[in-house]
């Protein structure tokens, strides 16, 4: 049933109810955040401060953070400078070439992917293996393509909510 694959490990409201103690507490040491609309809203090209003191702190903690986008160009170069982390542009997501890149970078083992779009970031996550955080959309504008998936994903959630899959929004 395709559900499976549209279905994400768990679900939180921002970002930053992701802790790294939870992650720690659940063997995560890596983990790959989607930029667009998950990290900053898409139409912003500087990462805010609270998102860089998130990532300082995965990082004190010794969690390992890269990031993964459809999106490449002198935007996403910026925000790579400005994070400092390993960054995959361009991936194609959902499809499993990016997965496949990242996870070998970080070294394989378990990496923890987070998005906000199920048609990309957790159908591929889920497709290559790996657990996946739906975290609620920044808002902001959006990419043509990305508005007309977000109406196939609106179906996609109504069914994962009316057979009882979608797990509960959560602080983590």
């Amino acid at each position: 049933m395709i559900l499976k694959y549209v279905c994400p490990d768990y679900r939180v409201k921002s970002l930053f109810d992701i802790s790294a103690k939870w992650l720690k507490r659940n063997g995560y040491t890596k983990i790959v955040v989607d930029i667009d609309n998950t990290l900053l809203p898409r139409d912003k090209n500087l990462v805010g401060p609270r998102a860089m003191t998130w990532i300082r702190q995965l990082h004190q903690m010794g969690i390992n953070v890269a990031l993964i986008s459809n999106n490449g160009g002198d935007r996403i170069k910026g925000i790579t400078r400005q994070t400092g982390l390993g960054t995959i542009m361009r991936a194609a997501k959902p499809l499993p070439m990016a997965y496949k890149q990242i996870t070998k970078a970080m070294g394989g083992g378990k990496i923890l992917f987070v998005g906000d779009q199920l048609l990309t970031d957790v159908l591929g996550a889920k497709v290559a293996g790996h657990p996946v955080v739906f975290v609620e959309s920044l808002g902001g504008k959006e990419h043509f393509i990305t508005r007309c998936t977000r109406k196939l994903e609106k179906f996609f959630l109504g069914r994962l909510q009316s057979n009882n899959m979608m797990p509960k929004e959560r602080v983590l």
